[in-house]
C-alpha cells in the first residue's frame, strides 16, 4: 500500500477503536450525523465506505469514506474470516444511540467516576468479518443540561467531557433530576462494524 494513502491507522476487530473508525469514515461527510461539539451524539449513526486495498500480510484494507477520505484499518491477528474481504466490500459503521438504563440523583458532594463493562461478538466462520461491541457504562456526573420534550440529559464526566444520552424509559422521572446536580447514570450503547459484498450491502 503506499504510504500516502496510509491516512489514519484504526483496528477493525479492536472493540476499543470501533468509535474511532466511525469518526474518520464520517470525516468530511456532509450527510453524517454529528457530535455538537464536545457533546456526545445521543441518536444512532450509520456511515459506510468502500474498501478499495487490501494487504493480507498484515492484514489491513484502505476504505474510502463517502466523500474520498481514506482510512486505514487494520484487523490485527485475532481478525475471523480476513480471507473473506474483497476489493469492492462495504464497510458499514454503526454507532447506536446511548439508552439511559437507570438514572439517581445524588449528593452534591458526589465524587466523579466511571466505570465501563463490555461484551464483544465476531462474525461466525466462513461469513465476512465483523464486530460488535455492547458498552454498558456506569458514570457520576454533573448533569448541565435536562431536555424534558426530547427526553435528552447532557452531564459532564470525571475527564469533563460534555455527553448527551437519551432517556426512552417512561419509568424514569426526569423531573427529579436538577441542573447542576450530581447524579449517577447508567446506560448502554452499541457499535457494530460489518463487512458485506457490494450486491448484499445494497440489497440491505
Amino acid at each position: 500500500m503506499s504510504r500516502r494513502l496510509r491516512r489514519s491507522t484504526s483496528s477493525l476487530l479492536a472493540a476499543t477503536l470501533a468509535s474511532a473508525a466511525f469518526a474518520l469514515l464520517a470525516a468530511g461527510n456532509a450527510n453524517a450525523q454529528r457530535a455538537q461539539g464536545p457533546v456526545g451524539v445521543a441518536e444512532e449513526a450509520v456511515i459506510s465506505g468502500k474498501i478499495i486495498d487490501i494487504d493480507p500480510t498484515s492484514k489491513a484494507v484502505l476504505v474510502q469514506g463517502p466523500r474520498g477520505n481514506v482510512v486505514e484499518l487494520v484487523a490485527g491477528d485475532e481478525a475471523k474470516n480476513f480471507g473473506q474481504v474483497r476489493k469492492g466490500d462495504i464497510v458499514t459503521v454503526t454507532r447506536g444511540a446511548a439508552l439511559v438504563a437507570s438514572l439517581e440523583p445524588l449528593d452534591s458532594k458526589a465524587t466523579a467516576m466511571a466505570e465501563q463493562v463490555d461484551r464483544t461478538s465476531r462474525a461466525a466462520e466462513g461469513g465476512k468479518p465483523g464486530i460488535m461491541r455492547e458498552i454498558t457504562t456506569t458514570v457520576t456526573a454533573e448533569i448541565t443540561k435536562i431536555d424534558p420534550a426530547k427526553r435528552l440529559v447532557t452531564f459532564r464526566g470525571p475527564r469533563e467531557t460534555l455527553r448527551t444520552v437519551k432517556v426512552e424509559d417512561p419509568a424514569i422521572d426526569l423531573n427529579q433530576i436538577k441542573r447542576g446536580q450530581m447524579a449517577k447514570l447508567v446506560y448502554r450503547e452499541v457499535v457494530a462494524i460489518t463487512v458485506k459484498a457490494p450486491a448484499a450491502a445494497a440489497a440491505n
